[in-house]
């Protein structure tokens, strides 16, 4: 069993040590000198060797002399393991794991980790885009401290804070005749038109566009979807913020009867304790959606 030794011992035969004397080491450590020779004394009867010569006060022992780089190493590690605990519990270190839609991604991710980094610049900050079923598991497991996903219904093990709503609209080549800003959608022909599921697809059940549930076609990769509306393969529903706004060629058109909307929250899970450098990225989350809403939540009828 190792003996319990102080570092405050270990500090007390460092000084004494550089000093090369114990008056002035006392000096030092704001201590009377007898204090600091009994702490020296204390020491050498735990490690079981003295640490000074007894004729010359001051002076080290030859197993003082070996053990004095151990001592260093071991206050230089309480040092640097007393400044990191420090540094974590102020939220300015340590690691956190965020999982955002592909949407978000595309929008709002930039944003959030300049804001993050600039004032978090020591926290190494890992992402992960996935979607929101995927998201929800490594939320529940563990595997991610945050998500800014899409939720279909809340969930006990799930703290949710709302975010934002984004608008559904359906997605298709610009000259199609549903994008046309006179044109009426006539959603009994749906069963007419070559239509295309995604994963946000669930988000129009239960209103008049129920029939793109039931779409042959089903895409789940964003970056194969576009390809397949630009190619004129069909048409899709999306929400406002996953709407491709960099392509030249599709367009994006309300589901105006009724109003149909994807609500984009912040998880994390109730069974799991955060590091203050959570609490520090959820308020910069957000705070970014709160600053940013209107864009978010507000689309034009037809993108032309």
């Amino acid at each position: 069993m190792l003996p319990d030794i102080k570092i405050a011992q270990i500090n007390t035969f460092l000084t004494v040590a550089h000093c090369k004397n114990f008056r002035q080491a006392a000096s030092i450590l704001c201590r009377s000198q007898p204090a600091v020779s009994l702490a020296i004394k204390q020491l050498e009867q735990l490690l079981g060797a003295a640490l000074f010569n007894p004729e010359r006060h001051g002076e080290l022992s030859a197993f003082g002399i070996a053990f004095l780089p151990e001592a260093k190493s071991l206050y230089k590690h309480y040092e640097t393991t007393i400044h990191n605990g420090m540094s974590m519990a102020q939220g300015q270190s340590g690691s956190i794991k965020l999982g955002v839609l592909p949407s978000i991604a595309k929008t709002v991710l930039a944003q959030i980790m300049r804001a993050f980094l600039a004032q978090h610049p020591l926290v190494h900050l890992q992402v992960q885009d996935d979607n929101g079923d995927n998201l929800r598991d490594k939320v529940l497991d563990g595997r991610i401290d945050l998500a800014i996903s899409s939720i279909w219904q809340t969930e006990k093990d799930l703290h949710h804070t709302h975010l934002c709503a984004d608008r559904v609209g359906i997605v298709a080549l610009k000259e199609h005749p549903w994008m046309q800003k006179n044109a009426n959608i006539n959603w009994e022909a749906l069963g007419q038109e070559k239509l295309i599921r995604n994963g946000t697809t669930p988000l129009v059940e239960n209103t008049p566009a129920y029939g793109f549930i039931s779409a042959p076609t089903q895409v789940a990769n964003m970056t194969s979807l576009v390809a397949m509306l630009e190619a004129g393969a069909g048409i899709t529903t999306l929400p406002w913020m996953a709407f491709p706004k960099d392509s030249q060629e599709l367009a994006f058109r309300l589901i105006e009867e009724p109003h149909i909307k994807r609500q984009i929250a912040l998880l994390q899970s109730r069974r799991r304790k955060h590091m203050p450098v959570t609490k520090a990225l959820e308020s910069i989350i957000i705070d970014t959606f709160k600053n940013k809403s209107e864009c978010l939540e507000s689309p034009t009828q037809l993108i032309s």
